[in-house]
């Protein structure tokens, strides 16, 4: 059975003149791109925040998570009860990591970068904007 994408739904019928806070679907894609303003690399966020087109957005999530798929195997990890933390560690703090973005977050993403360009201004905005919690130890 085919699940119903409502953030899609919504987005393209612009759920009856309201403007859809399109975040809510890509909080994986928004914490990896605010782990890297936490650490001081906006070249991801200002590339996708002031793309002109689809392919420079795509281009710049790539290398994107590329660099965070890097970055989180190399991390260093504690584990816990069940679980398995990984951490940046940053001018000595402790950073957690976020998950790796879904793929079907990409997905969505892109196809909504596509139909408009301004959705990834959005999350780019999101990602830079407040709040961080701050996960240090």
């Amino acid at each position: 059975m085919k699940q119903k994408n409502f953030l899609s739904d919504c987005y393209l019928i612009n759920c009856m003149s309201r403007e859809v806070e399109v975040e809510k679907g890509f909080e994986e894609i928004i914490e990896m791109l605010r782990f890297f303003s936490r650490i001081r690399r906006y070249s991801f966020l200002d590339r996708i925040g002031n793309a002109l087109n689809y392919e420079t957005v795509e281009f710049a999530l790539w290398e994107a998570i590329r660099t965070f798929r890097s970055i989180f195997d190399s991390a260093k990890i504690e584990k816990t009860d069940d679980k398995e933390l990984r951490y940046y560690i940053d001018d000595g703090k402790k950073i957690l990591l976020p998950r790796i973005p879904d793929q079907s977050q990409i997905t969505e993403f892109l196809s909504l970068v596509k139909q408009d360009i301004g959705v990834a201004r959005r999350i780019a905005i999101k990602a830079l904007s407040f709040p961080y919690i701050s996960r240090e130890e």
